[in-house]
């Protein structure tokens, strides 16, 4: 199944996220319909947004969100090893990419992994 967001023409922070169609965002509340003039926007899997939007789009319907757009982050963001699995954390700086030097004073990039975070898993 897909999801789509719809954004608000009066409140550029209020965010409406429901199932794709117009039979899904017909289906919502006339209070939700409502609130105002909506604009089309993002869309994708359900399977890929967040596990408490994805709760609340199956119990609701739908979803209101007020969250400014360039803070919005619908769907769950995979980490170095979810696109890398053969990756590990850098153990010397533990996945951040930089390290402390002058007794925490300052910091530097890590020079074991160059600032990724990240380095090559050895095969065992």
């Amino acid at each position: 199944m897909r999801y789509k967001v719809w954004r608000c023409n009066k409140d550029k922070s209020l965010h409406l996220l429901c199932g794709e169609g117009s039979g899904a965002f017909n289906a919502l509340p006339a209070a939700i319909r409502h609130l105002g003039p909506w604009t089309g926007g993002a869309e994708g899997q359900i399977s890929r947004l967040r596990l408490p939007y994805r709760v609340t789009l199956a119990e609701q319907g739908f979803v209101v969100i007020y969250e400014h757009v360039s803070k919005l982050q619908l769907e769950a963001s995979g980490g170095t090893h979810a696109l890398h699995p053969a990756n590990t954390d850098c153990p010397q700086c533990e996945g951040k990419g930089r390290v402390p030097m002058h007794h925490g004073l300052r910091d530097k990039e890590c020079p074991r992994c160059g600032g990724r975070g990240w380095i090559k898993a050895l095969d065992q």
